[in-house]
């Protein structure tokens, strides 16, 4: 063998620095991406489920007796700790802080809303804060001519039109929602579902009434005592069927 068929070893350093570097050697922009997007999803992913106040930082939601009596035990608590506050201080204080919390809250994630919708984790944590001591029971009146009567009354089993529908899990979510003060809309729309059904359903009904019966829970002694809370009828939304009918041309 000749030779000139072996190439000898080259003495330069820089030249066998150049031949023991791996190929495509560089920044690694790749693994930094990723790590800096699982970073983001994560931030993003954690601070959407952090507690919000979401459509309860209203005025009205506030006023309503579950949440004043809220305000009222903890002003107690506080004052029992040393702390000089009232009620009404209390509140403001509370809704100024959860007021900017909503808004720096809605700068960061508002951007990244199709991000959200896309991976399906659009929701917070905004579960019970306090038992609901002021709930309100559906109740459907239909009029047929002769005054209102009873069509559906929440867990009854006397009164249960659609109960399957209404009774149901998911249904119970929402009514729950319709029956605070501030869901006006969304009471609207569904008041306007029950007239179509009524009206498709009984020719002879004449108006249909969508409310709910607002009662404070009764206290453990009241139970045993046989007490009934006071009920009052709330939020009632009320729809003339011969004037739909008329509309739509029966």
């Amino acid at each position: 063998m000749s030779p000139s068929s072996h190439s000898e070893p080259s003495l330069d350093p820089e030249a066998s620095d150049d031949a023991a570097a791996p190929r495509g050697s560089g920044p690694p922009w790749g693994a930094w991406g990723r790590a800096a997007f699982i970073a983001l999803h994560l931030f993003l992913v954690t601070y959407m489920a952090m507690p919000s106040a979401g459509s309860g930082l209203t005025r009205s939601a506030w006023a309503d007796p579950t949440v004043q009596n809220e305000f009222a035990s903890w002003t107690t608590r506080l004052n029992g700790l040393g702390v000089a506050i009232t009620q009404e201080e209390l509140e403001e204080r509370l809704w100024t802080l959860a007021s900017g919390y909503e808004d720096v809250r809605l700068a960061i994630l508002d951007p990244f809303e199709p991000y959200f919708i896309h991976c399906g984790t659009w929701q917070s944590w905004r579960m019970f804060v306090a038992p609901h001591r002021y709930p309100g029971r559906l109740e459907i009146d239909v009029d047929r001519g002769d005054g209102w009567e009873p069509l559906y009354v929440a867990r009854s089993d006397e009164h249960d039109w659609h109960r399957a529908q209404l009774d149901h899990d998911r249904s119970r979510a929402t009514i729950f929602r319709y029956s605070w003060k501030h869901y006006r809309s969304h009471r609207g729309h569904f008041t306007d579902w029950v007239a179509r059904q009524v009206m498709a359903e009984d020719p002879d009904a004449q108006r249909v009434r969508v409310g709910w019966l607002r009662y404070r829970t009764p206290s453990a002694a009241e139970v045993l005592a046989g007490t009934k809370p006071k009920e009052k009828r709330d939020l009632s939304n009320t729809r003339d069927l011969r004037k739909m009918r008329l509309e739509v041309g029966e």
